[in-house]
């Protein structure tokens, strides 16, 4: 008989169940760590510090991992970001001990979990790579342009407009050395444009990806590149 859907639901992992509350820390940027999470029931927002601003690098939902590194290395680490709840949030935390009980009691229980992060991982890096080659033109709107393409298609939320996305400085800042005047001026021409649809001060949707995907050249060309810092 089926009890659930999700490899995380199975009673077995209640023991390594936790909960927090809207804006809690599950933990935090650069404090020692030895143990690996599962996000079952919410969103986290990953977090940085740069230049003393926080910034949000990521959402994160169910079935999402966290510090992966500890299933592989029985070491401390620190934490290479921080990890905050947007509201109720659920997670399992494993540490090297249970991953060896897991081992024992739950043999194929703990394949699963290894068969989905080694998923997850892999998506990720490939993210990553794709990442990076979009953000290696030395053409400061042509980068721009890459990120904002990039922001759309893994962290867009769809609506019938077509994917909304966050534009915050201090998300934006984290990926390009830019400042507030230049990217203002660079989203108010994409909106002028109408490749952009302003929902409130710093809520955006793309209207089209594939349509900013074959209009970047152009773009690139007709809006004035802006100096980077």
């Amino acid at each position: 008989m089926k009890i659930h859907d999700f490899f995380w639901e199975n009673p077995s992992l209640d023991a390594y169940r936790k909960t927090v509350q809207k804006g809690e820390y599950l933990f935090r940027q650069g404090f020692p760590a030895s143990s690996f999470l599962i996000i079952t029931h919410g969103m986290v927002e990953l977090v940085s510090q740069k230049k003393d601003q926080l910034c949000v690098v990521n959402y994160l939902g169910a079935g999402n991992m966290l510090g992966e590194q500890a299933l592989v290395e029985n070491k401390v680490y620190a934490r290479v970001y921080g990890a905050r709840a947007l509201g109720a949030v659920t997670y399992l935390e494993f540490d090297q001990a249970a991953i060896k009980k897991l081992h024992v009691s739950e043999p194929k229980l703990l394949i699963d979990i290894l068969e989905a992060t080694l998923r997850i991982s892999t998506e990720r890096l490939n993210r990553m790579n794709r990442l990076v080659s979009n953000l290696r033109s030395a053409h400061p709107t042509e980068r721009f342009l890459h990120l904002l393409l990039y922001f759309s298609v893994h962290h867009g939320q769809p609506v019938p407009e077509g994917k909304m996305v966050v534009l915050n400085f201090e998300t934006v800042n984290y990926y390009l050395d830019i400042t507030s005047y230049q990217m203002e001026e660079l989203i108010n021409d994409l909106v002028v444009r109408n490749v952009l649809l302003k929902k409130a001060e710093t809520v955006f949707v793309v209207r089209n990806e594939k349509n900013l995907q074959d209009m970047i050249p152009k773009l690139k060309e007709e809006i004035t590149p802006l100096t980077f810092i």
